[in-house]
């Protein structure tokens, strides 16, 4: 690979490799490189899966509109494919990795990531024809409807054990409450972690958007956030104060980020089951905790 690697990095920015260090811990979608070049240094990122194109396309767009709106992310060199690999180049930001950063300094990557999520929520679209043609829905009611059309007797879930008919009839009812309502919807990194941010001198870059999406904000981050488990609760309100939310802001939509992240689950999961993915359980059991977690309108 680091043959592979030098090859690239040659025919692609001219420059000679002088060191490649893989960066392992920090994801499990991608090979990830550090590289000392002759002149800079650099972040490889590799995929032998074609199908992950799309999404190289989607992180692409969003790093340039961050751009816009003022929050600090890598830039990207070079993208593409060689030998049937998918790549993508980007400067490297010099710093320290969020997940190996002092308490202190872990809070206020909270907090500053909350002041990102605020800015980048103002991005109502991803303007890029093929990232939008890949997308599993239009926009968030016909994310909903799908969902609640599926809630049926041959759901899958209720034949795997995930609900049984009661609790079926509960999340029915619950994503129904929702078609009256109104949201804003905007930009979603869906990943927040500390493990996916630079903590370079008091400043925060934030990486790794290829599970960015359109959705409604800031309820879904919040949402996906709390069921990640990336952030501990004193972490999750610096973020909500970032975000410019006081804790009674909060406890206002608190029950509506619940049913909604349900349905994001929800939505995940009928995904996970078009596209043949394996690990099926993962999905069910995140649909569970969210079950969990839901206070029906």
């Amino acid at each position: 690979m680091h043959k592979f690697i030098q090859r690239v990095i040659q025919k692609e920015l001219g420059e000679s490799v002088l060191s490649i260090r893989e960066i392992n811990g920090l994801g499990s979608v991608n090979q990830v490189f550090d590289v000392e070049g002759s002149t800079a240094n650099y972040i490889i990122r590799l995929n032998e899966d074609p199908a992950k194109q799309v999404e190289y396309q989607k992180e692409k767009w969003c790093l340039d509109k961050l751009k816009t709106v003022n929050v600090p992310a890598p830039v990207i060199l070079a993208m593409g494919m060689f030998d049937k690999v998918l790549f993508m180049i980007q400067e490297k930001i010099p710093g320290i990795n969020g997940a190996y950063c002092k308490p202190k300094e872990k809070l206020e990557i909270w907090k500053q990531l909350g002041q990102y999520a605020r800015k980048y929520q103002h991005i109502f679209q991803i303007e890029d024809e093929q990232v939008g043609a890949a997308e599993f829905h239009d926009n968030w009611k016909a994310r909903l409807i799908y969902n609640i059309n599926k809630l049926a007797v041959a759901d899958s879930l209720l034949k795997n054990g995930v609900f049984n008919k009661n609790q079926q009839q509960i999340v029915r009812i619950a994503l129904e409450n929702l078609k009256s309502k109104t949201y804003k919807v905007g930009l979603v990194h869906g990943d927040l972690s500390l493990r996916n941010c630079i903590w370079n001198d008091g400043q925060v870059y934030l990486l790794d958007w290829g599970t960015a999406e359109i959705n409604v904000v800031p309820h879904n981050e919040i949402g996906i956030l709390q069921m990640s488990d990336e952030a501990s609760e004193e972490e999750i309100y610096r973020f909500l104060k970032g975000l410019g939310l006081s804790r009674a802001d909060y406890n206002e939509i608190k029950a509506e980020i619940n049913v909604l992240n349900l349905l994001h689950r929800l939505d995940k999961y009928r995904w996970a089951v078009d596209h043949n993915i394996r690990d099926i359980k993962n999905y069910e059991d995140r649909i569970k905790k969210a079950f969990r977690n839901l206070n029906p309108l």
